[in-house]
């Protein structure tokens, strides 16, 4: 038997799935809270009970994780890996398709680290464990901004002089592996919408949304780097530019203090001091968590709000990523904030998570769609090693 490994692993956690030869699923599971001094924890839907599973406690990071899941996890039920693929989360303006990783694949995707410095290099601690465990099969590389590639020109450049655009500085766009999996998927739940007016919206730890016509994305909140956009579980989201300038004064001129406030110390956690999961904050009484979850959802709405604006109008909204697949509340005041675009919202069927969730034949519809990167990952695996 051959079998595909698909990584995803985020800025705090590591989600894998291994596919069998016809394609089904045979083990599926995923570590959480990686980092930041916590104790991760480990969940298996597809091998055991599904419970979760205590991990060693002398492995804490994406480095040593991973190899563990491989030898003790994955193996015992792949047999032959034909290919291993990876989420890795920036691919700049080289990388728009993904691609087998060498050498110098490698190097360029450890380059594009300082646009990603939560994600990109535990893209590479996935991508050199599995070249450790696993040395002589295939590695492939998805890219995160490649589905945004189809950005009209205008809004992928800043208003800056076009030297900056000549070397990069552009908005990329990120989630893409999970919007194109949405773009997959919507059509079995809601078909004419799919081919219509789409804005979908990625919710988990990083938070962004698409403006997505005919399946091809048109605009996205998330720009150079993933800190743009909306408020997330440990970033900002959108900032006045001379907001960050102040605070690097503020700091002493301290990059890496700024950086390290803006990418671990912001977000939800920034503003609720208890914590960066929306779970929590939900059931807490605490004004701060309050206040943290109504900036969340005042943002979303400003984000849903100005993407229609830009795609000329709204024939569904998705919600994905693990805030929105199960946070019905989180779903529920986002909905009745946007009355004004016709979008209305079912009770009984958003509490249960439903794949549709707005009242039947209403238009425009909204919908509950699971994230799912890791068979987009692997389909891409399976073009490239056939």
């Amino acid at each position: 038997m051959t079998s595909i490994l698909a990584l995803n692993s985020g800025s705090s956690s590591v989600k894998f799935a291994v596919f069998g030869s016809n394609f089904g699923i045979l083990a599926k599971g995923q570590v959480e809270n990686i980092g930041a001094g916590l104790k991760p924890r480990m969940s298996l839907t597809r091998i055991g009970d599904g419970n979760a599973i205590a991990l060693p406690p002398d492995l804490s990071s994406h480095a040593d994780i991973i190899p563990h899941l491989i030898d003790t996890l994955i193996l015992p039920v792949a047999g032959k890996l034909a290919g291993v693929g990876h989420r890795v989360v920036h691919g700049g303006t080289r990388f728009a398709t993904p691609v087998i990783i060498d050498a110098d694949i490698r190097e360029a995707i450890a380059e594009l680290a300082p646009l990603a410095p939560s994600h990109q290099p535990h893209n590479l601690a996935g991508i050199d464990a599995v070249a450790a465990v696993l040395p002589g099969v295939p590695q492939i590389a998805c890219f995160d901004t490649a589905f945004h590639r189809t950005i009209p020109e205008h809004r992928q450049l800043m208003a800056l002089p076009a030297r900056f655009a000549e070397e990069g500085l552009r908005r990329f766009g990120f989630h893409g592996l999970s919007y194109q999996g949405i773009v997959r998927d919507l059509p079995r739940i809601a078909s004419k919408a799919a081919r219509g007016r789409v804005v979908a919206c990625h919710l988990g730890n990083g938070c962004s949304l698409a403006g997505i016509v005919d399946g091809k994305s048109q605009i996205t909140s998330m720009g150079f780097t993933p800190l743009d956009g909306l408020v997330m579980g440990r970033r900002p989201g959108r900032l006045d530019p001379g907001a960050v300038l102040w605070l690097v004064k503020r700091l002493g001129g301290d990059a890496k203090a700024v950086d390290k406030l803006l990418n671990q110390e912001a977000g939800l956690f920034g503003v609720s001091g208890i914590s960066p999961d929306m779970r929590t904050l939900l059931d807490s009484p605490a004004p701060a968590a309050k206040l943290a979850v109504a900036m969340f959802v005042d943002r979303l709405v400003q984000e849903i709000g100005a993407a229609a604006a830009a795609i000329g109008g709204v024939d569904a909204l998705v919600f994905s990523g693990g805030i929105g697949e199960n946070a019905a509340p989180i779903r529920a005041m986002t909905v009745d904030a946007l009355s004004f675009l016709d979008l209305r919202l079912d009770q009984d069927t958003n509490a249960r998570n439903a794949a549709t969730i707005s009242p039947e034949g209403t238009r425009p519809s909204v919908h509950v769609v699971p994230a799912d990167e890791e068979s987009v990952i692997a389909e891409s695996v399976r073009r490239l090693v056939a």
